[in-house]
């Protein structure tokens, strides 16, 4: 046949401007509306009929689409004369071989009218509501004569705000004939076409279905050159290989999906120690992936510290590497329990870490070939105090104890049994602060017997010196006289060294049965205080004066008095 033959030279000419290719079938479709009416066997300059050119012409393009495009065809007029409801889908939309196509043309024998409107109102109400886009294309050789409104229907389809392009491919008609029509495509984006011969009509329609490639799904992957392991994130710089011009440009993961136009392509990425460059080229369909090989530009070093002394790890490390060569410095600062990625020139480094009072260091060199893991055991610094203190002392009677070594104002001195042990309480530990170096003044305990003077650091409650030191016995006087009357008050006389505080309580009542925090303050002592005045009770009787020492609440002497009326 001549016709094919004609079309796909026409359809080699447009490829060499750009190729032919259909969007994806869930994106695109396309529907036919072929005119069959009874003017179509009329006869064109050559003695063969419209209809014959126009199958011929349909023949070749269902020869030469892509066959995974999603097409139908309406078609009109071919099966009673006179009916202007006379509109069939003869095809409905799917995907379709060429020789479907060609058989549904070559089987339409025309008959009948021309109601081209209802015909593409039809073929509206044929696409697919998965489309993204569409295009009705009418081939007709007569106009409307069912009554129909064209342009009403254009119209429609605008205001309906979907992706459909209309296109009036007139075949034999006059030039002002066809601009009749040309309100369809105005109101749609579509395009108008005046053809008058089979060479025509073919160009006319391979310019029609010429469809803008669609873009397509490429996935991009850094990955280390080294062996191919995924990089977590990276900075992205894709652009057109032809034009230069951007198409990506973000810092984003390692692994990056865009959305890019069939072309060729040149991918520049940075990772931190890292950068490679590709260029690639994106197909019309089914993309592959995209790995770029990124080279090393910096060695990484993987940083971790742990306890010397438990092996714990420890957050809240400050690291500094130092090139032994330059003597350049890179500092670096974690907070969590991974182990920290440090980006150095490759070299050989000393790389000390540090946290609070504790430090450790390690030497490692850096290359472009391993990404070492470091451990680095931190320590305190051996701590060495002299404590200078009397090996007696009486009891309740304040001594001096000179500190030298402390590095620390937060260290605790305290003095404690020999034999007790070695936990202090947080009051304990606030309430007996050192301040550093120099001499703190202590009062004996009490209680007379062997106790310790004991250092404790501050870092980790070890302690650090100790010093034994004896309490000997106090001699605890306390005078009053055995009668006194009641509510009148009488002098006692108190020594010995020992502060506390005097009361007057029931006969019979416990040693043990401390009176309350008030009145322990109320009637407090110094142990060298002398004479002292107490009041007698109202009622008369049998009482206790007690004699309490002020830190363990023991009895150190007590008499008995009685209150006479």
């Amino acid at each position: 046949m001549l016709m094919p033959n004609l079309f796909r030279t026409v359809l080699t000419t447009a490829l060499l401007a750009g190729p032919l290719a259909a969007q994806d079938s869930a994106e695109h479709a396309s529907v036919i509306v072929f005119d069959a009416s009874g003017s179509m066997w009329a006869q064109l300059e050559d003695g063969k009929s419209r209809i014959e050119i126009a199958r011929e012409v349909m023949d070749g393009f269902a020869d030469e689409r892509d066959a995974d495009g999603q097409i139908g065809v309406v078609s009109y007029g071919h099966n009673r004369r006179g009916d202007c409801g006379d509109i069939e889908t003869v095809l409905p939309v799917g995907q379709h071989a060429g020789s479907d196509l060609g058989a549904t043309i070559r089987a339409l024998n025309p008959r009948g009218k021309t109601p081209l409107t209802d015909a593409m109102a039809q073929a509206r109400d044929l696409l697919p509501r998965t489309a993204e886009s569409a295009d009705i294309i009418l081939i007709t050789d007569g106009l409307e004569n069912c009554g129909g409104d064209p342009c009403a229907l254009a119209a429609e389809f605008a205001a309906e705000g979907i992706d459909l392009r209309a296109h009036v491919l007139g075949f034999a008609l006059e030039e002002n004939e066809v601009q009749t029509l040309s309100c369809v495509p105005e109101q749609t984006g579509g395009q108008l076409f005046t053809t008058q011969s089979g060479t025509e009509l073919a160009a006319a329609l391979t310019e029609v279905a010429e469809i803008a490639p669609a873009t397509q799904s490429v996935t991009l992957a850094a990955i280390d050159a080294r062996d191919g392991t995924p990089l977590p994130r990276a900075t992205w710089n894709v652009a057109e290989d032809e034009t230069g011009e951007t198409a990506f440009d973000a810092h984003d993961g390692g692994r990056v999906t865009l959305e890019l136009m069939p072309g060729d392509y040149a991918a520049d990425v940075r990772a931190p120690g890292f950068e490679g460059m590709a260029e690639f080229t994106v197909p019309e369909r089914d993309a592959p992936p995209v790995e770029i090989e990124m080279e090393k530009t910096r060695a990484t070093l993987l940083l971790r510290a742990e306890n010397a002394d438990t092996g714990a790890t420890l957050q809240g490390v400050d690291w500094v590497a130092i090139n032994l060569e330059t003597e350049e410095q890179v500092e670096a600062a974690t907070e969590n329990e991974e182990y920290l990625p440090i980006l150095l020139p490759p070299g050989d480094y000393r790389i000390e870490a540090s946290r609070d009072d504790m430090a450790g260091a390690a030497s490692v060199s850096a290359t472009l070939e391993d990404d070492p893991r470091i451990d680095v055991a931190l320590a305190a610094p051996e701590v060495e105090i002299d404590l200078a203190a009397p090996a007696e002392v009486r009891a309740g009677v304040s001594f001096d104890v000179t500190i030298d070594g402390a590095n620390s104002e937060k260290d605790y001195l305290v003095l404690a049994p020999e034999d007790s042990a070695e936990e202090v309480s947080r009051y304990q530990r606030m309430d007996n602060r050192v301040g550093g170096d120099g001499t703190q003044e202590i009062t004996a305990p009490s209680d007379p017997g062997d106790y310790e003077l004991r250092y404790h650091l501050a870092r980790d409650n070890t302690i650090a010196a100790r010093q034994p030191l004896t309490v000997t016995q106090a001699d605890s006087l306390m005078t009053a006289p055995d009668e006194v009357r009641p509510e009148t008050a009488f002098d006692v006389t108190v020594g010995g060294g020992i502060s506390g505080y005097v009361v007057i309580v029931e006969e019979g009542r416990a040693p043990d049965d401390i009176v309350s925090r008030y009145d322990r303050m109320k009637n407090s002592v110094d142990g060298d205080e002398g004479t002292i005045t107490r009041t007698a009770p109202e009622t008369p009787g049998t009482y206790l004066l007690r004699y309490h020492a002020g830190d363990d609440q023991r009895v150190l002497a007590e008499q008995t008095i009685r209150v006479a009326e």
